[in-house]
């Protein structure tokens, strides 16, 4: 029995307490001026407002939502978490046909579980642009007891989205200077002792400076502005439910509430055993359920704080004296070993595995005891407000992980069913921004293949120095943690930096679903799968050339123009190829030319071939080819190892040290004896005053600057 069919059995089971009907919405998805940071710009929106108008339905009703697209360009709508007929997933292509430019679009599906989910584009970087929206699925068509608030978290850019991705793939810190979070050497060594340790620890494993967040945004969103408010609906309630939705295009949030512990009661949509909560961690896309408490005579604060301390919005719950939050300090990143950043769910838990399961150690674990249902327990009724289980005493104060998530009831997998396991190791490349699973993007290796009727697990080993959201469509997975049969089901899971996860679910669907890092900036730049049946696959080699975002390539612009020389720099790339042309110049009678392809293998390798032409007013002129291989050395010491058709070798090293937030130095060498020294002042992410000393051209001041 699949998910779905046994979600409608549940309703065929369920007294009916009203019938069944259909909820029709009807929306325009169209461009609108905004101002939510003093600058006008154009956004998107769904029914003119950001964002999206909340969708309701209830258990046993069909939905039907029909959208019409004002834009020139495609869009869709995915609904996030929902389980449906996989045709109205809403992903372009993989199951669904875009929206096109003038056309409409009607989903219609049944309604088979309650919770708390949203709904958004899933074409290009739409939903940074606005279309996202809030969707609660109710138990029944009775009131609640407890007044319910939809409170959507998001972030903001008054960029293009593509350009922002264009800068990401110019420099691995472009937002860095923006946001005040150079990573400079002033700073470690401010930081003490430690902090030099692991910045030269992390150098000599070739990992660079890590940061939280990618993106430098302008502003942080609660129901579309910075600052909103609730007014309760009646002056005497004690307290009220939070269905929280973190709609960010690519951001975390630590959110805290002033008027004491969020009591959480569900997570994804689905019911978990209640726990305290002070300050609550929201990955991108997750979804929480919270009770809070309220007052008469006070507003309280519900501030959602960007992890990497570069703002927040603010939720104000009632009416009178404000109770604001505290500040949080922004994260120390020179004091975090990134080594030891395992915040892990990992197999060191006590978990609920299959019998062959064992440990590296080939130590086979403990079976839980309990006894295992024959399908997860999706919950036909959302009893966020039944209070009738034991009240946890303690508060938990900072919950980043799902660690303290238990299920109501079993989520144990069908013990008949055969398992087949997953290994995925979350691979990047912060350089040139290129996100993907194994070392590979969707481009390259699209699909992952189970089969129906089999428990597959997921081990999920993130090998990067960012967070990944993982979202599965279609699916609801166990979170596999030290609650063993009672671990959480959710449908998006944060893998933390150098962490360890693993998720298992009932394959119990067919044809094509996509699993992707709900980062937009990374699902865009490769790290993204689809998940196919083998029998019932639809998946087909046009199809993913379709799926693939529509800007392959990106360009890189670099130009130092010097008092006695210029160079030029000129990068054309895509995942693993790129173009790359050079232009030194003393802008009389010496000239150097490097046109050269290069085939980068891994993060630290890459080969290239090409050609070399060179004008010098004592030497002449020669054109000869090329070829080597590119290497990354313990420091971040970038090494050049080539061979030219005359067979001669030379060995070139270069690398460069941010000595300041605006102070750079760089060199470059080569065993011809040809160096070049250089400081930087950086005015900006793309502009910099330079001093440079060069053996062929001279010493000389001058300008850089990316375009």
């Amino acid at each position: 029995m699949s998910a779905r069919a046994f979600c409608f059995s549940l309703i065929l089971l369920t007294p009916a307490v009203s019938l069944a009907a259909t909820m029709s919405y009807e929306f325009d998805i169209d461009t609108k001026t905004v101002n939510i940071t003093g600058n006008s710009v154009t956004a998107l929106t769904v029914g003119g407002q950001i964002p999206a108008p909340t969708i309701r339905a209830t258990v046993g009703d069909t939905l039907r939502a029909t959208f019409h697209n004002h834009l020139d360009v495609t869009t869709s709508v995915h609904w996030h978490g929902v389980l449906l007929p996989g045709v109205q997933d809403g992903v372009p292509y993989v199951n669904t046909q875009p929206i096109q430019p003038g056309g409409s679009h009607t989903f219609e599906f049944p309604i088979l579980h309650a919770g708390t989910f949203w709904y958004h584009s899933h074409t290009e970087l739409q939903i940074q642009h606005g279309v996202y929206g809030a969707i609660v699925l109710s138990p029944s068509n009775t009131e609640p007891e407890i007044p319910e608030q939809v409170v959507v978290f998001s972030d903001w850019t008054d960029e293009d989205a593509e350009a922002v991705l264009a800068n990401l793939k110019k420099a691995d810190d472009f937002y860095s200077f923006k946001k005040d979070a150079v990573q400079s050497w002033d700073k470690v060594i401010a930081n003490g002792a430690a902090s030099i340790r692991n910045r030269l620890n992390s150098s000599f494993t070739r990992m660079g400076p890590m940061d939280l967040a990618d993106v430098g945004y302008d502003a942080f969103l609660v129901n579309g502005l910075p600052e909103s408010q609730l007014e309760l609906p009646n002056g005497g309630e004690e307290q009220v439910k939070l269905r929280m939705i973190n709609g960010s295009t690519s951001s975390y949030y630590d959110v805290e509430y002033t008027g004491g512990p969020m009591l959480v009661v569900a997570a994804d949509g689905m019911d978990v055993a209640p726990v305290r909560v002070q300050r609550l961690r929201l990955s991108t896309a997750e979804t929480y359920d919270v009770l809070v408490p309220v007052a008469a005579g006070q507003a309280f604060e519900l501030r959602a704080s960007s992890i990497d301390g570069t703002g927040f919005s603010r939720l104000f719950i009632g009416e009178g004296q404000r109770v604001m939050a505290p500040d949080i300090p922004p994260p120390n990143l020179f004091l975090m070993d990134h080594m030891a950043m395992d915040m892990d769910m990992d197999m060191s838990m006590d978990m609920d595995m299959s019998p062959d399961m064992q440990m590296p150690n080939s130590m086979p674990m403990p079976r839980q005891q309990e006894e295992p249902s024959s399908e997860p327990s999706l919950n036909a009724e959302h009893r966020a407000t039944d209070m009738s289980m034991p009240m946890p005493p303690e508060v938990i104060e900072h919950m980043t992980d799902y660690q303290h998530l238990m299920a109501r009831d079993t989520t144990v997998l069908p013990a008949n069913q055969p398992w087949r396991d997953v290994h995925l190791r979350l691979s990047g490349n912060m350089e040139r921004y290129v996100w993907s699973f194994d070392g590979k993007s969707a481009r390259e290796e699209a699909q992952i293949f189970i089969r129906a009727g089999e428990n597959v697990r997921f081990h999920l080993s993130n090998d990067t120095m960012m967070h990944h959201p993982l979202h599965l469509h279609g699916h609801f997975f166990r979170v596999v943690n030290q609650h063993g049969a009672r671990s959480p089901l959710k449908h998006t899971v944060n893998i933390p930096p150098m962490g360890h996860v693993m998720i298992e679910f009932d394959a119990s669907e067919d044809e094509d679903w996509l699993f992707h890092c709900h980062n937009q900036y990374h699902m865009k730049t490769g790290m993204a799968r689809v998940v196919s049946y083998e029998e019932s696959s639809l998946f087909t080699p046009d199809i993913g050339r379709l799926m693939q975002p529509a800007n392959r390539w990106f360009r890189i612009d670099e130009f130092h123009l010097m008092s006695q020389f210029m160079d030029y720099e000129f990068t054309l790339s895509d995942e693993r190829h790129s173009f790359d042309f050079e232009l030194d110049a003393d802008l009389v009678d010496t000239y150097e030319v490097h046109l050269l392809y290069n085939y980068h293998f891994t993060r630290f390798v890459s080969g290239f071939a090409g050609m070399e032409t060179r004008e010098h007013h004592h030497e002449g002129s020669h054109d000869i080819a090329i070829a080597g291989m590119n290497i990354t050395l313990p420091f971040l010491i970038d090494s050049e190892w080539r061979v030219d058709d005359h067979g001669d070798f030379r060995l070139q090293l270069q690398s460069e040290m941010q000595l300041t937030k605006y102070i750079g130095f760089d060199w470059r060498w080569n065993d011809d004896n040809e160096r070049r020294y250089g400081i930087n002042f950086r005015l900006s992410n793309r502009f910099a005053i330079t001093v440079h000393s060069d053996t062929e051209y001279g010493g000389g001041v001058g300008l850089q600057f990316f375009f």
